[in-house]
């Protein structure tokens, strides 16, 4: 979707405030202070804030999507597009100092509208099934379940490192993903 520039940058502020402290830290108040408009003027972009988080989650997702697809496609071995993957969230936790949208909204499901909890879902969906596909291309037995452990390590070794300021805990997730312990060595 196209986004025009007041509603692109609602989405950028919204969405570092929630990667830095969730879905219910996040009021229009802060976002339109932070634009120097009024709260009103989100509301006509987003009319409720359940809205600004399905609309934040499925940029999200579609941007991840598009730079997985940028990264991985001139590599021919199922395992490095794997590293590739990795390497996503490697740069989301060192490079933007931020943990995935999704883990944190995920952390949050419970308490979160059903249409953003729907969204997150889907977001581990697809990448569940994009891990799948190629865990089963480098002929990794049972790749469905590795998908769901490459994801899960990810997604906590990020919060951990997040929590500690230090990316030991990632690194290290990252190291058992690559080397084989989670999926099988070359």
């Amino acid at each position: 979707m196209s986004w025009s520039d007041s509603a692109s940058q609602i989405l950028d502020i919204a969405e570092r405030r929630m990667r830095q402290a969730g879905y219910n830290a996040v009021s229009y108040r802060d976002v339109a202070a932070e634009m120097g408009i009024k709260s009103a003027s989100l509301h006509y972009h987003f009319p409720k804030k359940e809205d600004l988080g399905v609309a934040l989650v499925q940029r999200y997702s579609d941007a991840f999507s598009k730079r997985l697809q940028e990264r991985s496609t001139a590599l021919s071995d199922p395992r490095d597009r794997v590293a590739a993957f990795v390497d996503l969230y490697r740069y989301a936790l060192k490079e933007q100092q931020l943990v995935c949208l999704c883990a944190v909204l995920g952390a949050e499901a419970p308490g979160l509208p059903p249409a953003i909890k729907a969204e997150v879902k889907s977001f581990f969906e697809a990448n569940i099934s994009w891990l799948t596909k190629e865990y089963a291309a480098a002929a990794v037995a049972d790749s469905s379940q590795c998908a769901v452990n490459t994801l899960s390590l990810l997604e906590g070794a990020m919060i951990i490192s997040s929590v500690n300021d230090d990316g030991n805990a990632f690194e290290a997730a990252a190291k058992l993903i690559l080397s084989g312990l989670v999926v099988p060595a070359r």
